[in-house]
Parts: C-alpha cells; sequence; structure tokens
C-alpha cells in the first residue's frame, strides 16, 4: 500500500501552458511558515498503527536469539496463522513518562539490591518501546494465543465482526486497579502486569476501591486451578444461602461481556477460551479477586526471566509508595496536576475503549464498538 500517490509520467513531462513567475518571499511569509510549524499535529488514527503492529519475521524457525531468549508458544508451520483478540493502549505522554519513570527507577533499586554480576541479578524488559526504543502500544488480551488454518481465518474474521458489531457494547473507560508480577509457565517469563476495570463500576462501587497497587501474585496456572474441589461443603455448618433474585456486581461488565463473545467464537471453531478456570465474579462472596473473572483482566507493562521472589514483589511495592509529581502536557487534559506517590499517578490513568483488533498472521483489523446512537435511527445525506 502505498503511503504517496505519484503522477503519471506522462503528466510531469508536459510543458506548462504558461512560464511560472517566481514570487519573492516576504516577512509574511516567514511568519506563516513558523507559525505553522509550531502548530501540533493531530494524532495519528488508528488504522494508521494496524498497518505497523507486526515486526518483519527474520526467520521461520524459532530463533530465540532473535528476540531476547525468548520462545514462541506456537511455532511458525506453512498454513498456519498465528492469531489474537486484544484491545490497544495508546499511553499519553504523560501516561507513558510515568510508567517509563517507574521500570527505570524499580530496575535501579533492583540493580542497587544485586549487583549485574550477582547470579540474583533480576534484569527487567519493558513492553513501552520496541528493540529500536520506538514507542509502542500496550493491549488486554481478549483471547489465548490461537491458530487458525488457511481454511478457517476469513470465515473466524466474519463471524468476529458480526458478533462485536450487534453485541449492543458501547466504547468504555477502564483504570488501573492493581500492580502485581505473574509468572507463566508457558513462556517460563515473569510478567509485571497492571491489573483493569471498569471506571464506573470502579468508582460506584466502595468494594472494588482500588487499595495497595502491589499485591502478592496469584499464580495463575489453569491445571491447578481446575482441579481445586470448590465444591467441598462437607464442613459448612451454615444453612444454604438463599437463590439470587438479582445478577452479582461486576467490576469489569463490558470486558467481561467481551470476553463471552470472543471466547464463543474461539470455542465455535475449535479454540480454546481465555480464562477458562476464572470463577463468576462475585463481590458479595468475599473470594479472592484473583480468582475470579473480574480480576483476570490485565495490562503487560514489562517482563523478566526471574522468578517473582518476595524480594522483587517489596521493591516494586516501595517504589510505587514513593513521592512523584506528574507533569502534564496540554494534550492530557485528564491527567491531574499532581500525584502525592507513584501509584496515585497509576491510579490516575485511563485506558479508552473504542473497540478491539484481531490480528491473523501479520494483519491487524479494528473492529469498533457501536455506540446506542449507531444502533437505528434515521441518518442524514451519506448515511450520517
Amino acid at each position: 500500500m502505498g503511503l504517496v500517490d505519484y503522477s503519471d509520467s506522462d503528466e510531469s513531462e508536459e510543458a506548462p501552458s504558461s512560464p511560472r513567475v517566481k514570487r519573492q518571499k516576504t516577512s509574511s511569509d516567514d511568519g506563516a511558515s513558523r507559525n505553522t510549524a509550531n502548530d501540533v499535529l493531530p494524532p495519528l488514527p488508528s488504522a494508521f498503527h494496524d498497518l505497523y503492529a507486526s515486526t518483519v519475521r527474520v526467520s521461520a524457525n524459532d530463533d530465540p536469539t532473535l528476540h531476547q531468549g525468548r520462545k514462541r508458544v506456537n511455532p511458525h508451520k506453512v498454513g498456519h496463522w498465528p492469531s489474537h483478540l486484544y484491545i490497544e493502549w495508546h499511553p499519553t505522554s504523560t501516561e507513558r513518562a510515568t510508567l517509563t519513570t517507574l521500570l527505570s527507577t524499580l530496575q535501579c533499586n533492583l540493580n542497587a539490591a544485586s549487583p549485574s554480576p550477582s547470579p540474583h541479578h533480576t534484569s527487567i524488559t519493558t513492553f513501552l518501546t520496541s528493540d529500536l526504543g520506538a514507542p509502542q502500544p500496550l493491549h488486554i488480551s481478549l483471547s489465548r494465543p490461537i491458530v487458525l488454518s488457511t481454511s478457517q481465518k476469513d470465515a473466524f474474521l466474519s463471524s468476529l465482526e458480526s458478533r462485536i458489531r450487534t453485541s449492543g457494547i458501547a466504547p468504555f473507560e477502564l483504570s488501573p486497579l492493581g500492580l502485581q508480577w505473574h509468572r507463566t509457565e508457558e513462556s517460563s517469563r515473569s510478567f509485571l502486569v497492571l491489573r483493569v476495570g471498569s471506571r464506573s463500576s470502579h468508582h460506584s462501587h466502595p468494594a472494588n476501591k482500588p487499595h495497595n497497587l502491589s499485591k502478592p501474585e496469584k499464580q495463575i496456572d489453569e491445571k491447578s486451578v481446575t482441579n481445586k474441589n470448590d465444591n467441598d461443603d462437607t464442613q459448612n455448618t451454615n444453612p444454604p444461602s438463599p437463590p439470587r433474585t438479582t445478577p452479582p456486581k461486576s467490576s469489569n461488565p463490558q470486558l467481561s461481556s467481551l470476553l463471552s463473545h470472543t471466547n464463543a467464537i474461539a470455542t465455535a471453531f475449535d479454540q480454546p477460551p481465555l480464562y477458562a478456570w476464572a470463577k463468576p465474579s462475585d463481590n458479595d462472596s468475599g473470594s479472592n479477586q484473583e480468582d475470579t473473572l473480574d480480576g483476570a483482566f490485565h495490562i503487560s507493562i514489562a517482563w523478566s526471566f526471574a522468578l517473582p521472589s518476595a524480594d522483587l514483589r517489596r521493591l516494586t511495592e516501595e517504589v510505587l509508595n514513593t513521592a512523584y509529581t506528574i507533569s502534564t502536557t496540554d494534550a492530557d487534559v485528564h491527567a491531574p496536576e499532581c500525584a502525592k506517590t507513584m501509584g496515585d499517578a497509576v491510579r490516575a490513568m485511563r485506558v479508552r475503549v473504542e473497540g478491539i483488533k484481531a490480528k491473523i498472521g501479520n494483519i491487524v483489523t479494528h473492529i469498533p464498538l457501536r455506540n446506542r446512537r449507531d444502533d437505528g435511527g434515521s441518518r442524514g445525506l451519506f448515511g450520517m
């Protein structure tokens, strides 16, 4: 796809109908050019980022030396299309600066605790920038890393687009609820993640108000969780609770609804669902939030090969409790002018969800969420 449309060679060779007169530059022209240069450029549209969302495949074989020692969860095979469904987040300059400061401060504290030659030295790698140092978006997963066949991929995308656009889910906002280290057995890496929740639910229900952002992580192992005997009531002497007349409140109603749609499409194409281990969200049951679907949604901001030890969690919490002042820009109109701690600055962030992304192979498709007013009613000229 060309970014610039060039004229035909025949047109460029035609002589002009009349000679051009060179106009002398005036002082007013200099002022106008300077004002134009100082104008703030508008943000790039979402579709532009989708064109460059994938890196160039250097080798079809799994070579960890090409990507910082990481190994592919799904090795590349001809005719197989690695796919992923997710929500993309582009932090503002203020939010990105806050997260960058958080990670750099944590790394400095880790270096001081265990210098580099030490076998216990912990190195963290950021997701905020690419290997070349360019800012890159973060994401909230709505599927596992799945693999589609060539015969499945077009029908999968068509079914997903139809289901999301008729779901009735309008755009919404999220905010960070917690920060924790999570270990995954599939890739042998530890991830520093921001747990997120709906801003409307988060601010309207006291039970969902943020506590200490840094909390010992709950090992999310699908096998161990599904083997738990959660129905053992032999020691329960209390009478059974009456049946509910209203559904339990959720701190992530929109994300839970989106996940139900994406999981339905995944299972219809013989793909594993995401968060199959999670219990139904019920804020009144007193269950650990990390065991529920509400506590599963997260944004990964960094990773490490080190295990999430008690010292690593302690140093992470110390960074969140350090004094911090947000330096805002004119573009970040929602950012507070100051914050008492780094944790306050993280909690002030907003994640605007306008749609979901479907990455199939190296092609990314944006599927927008429809506003309620777009579901019907009269439209004007040109369908607007």
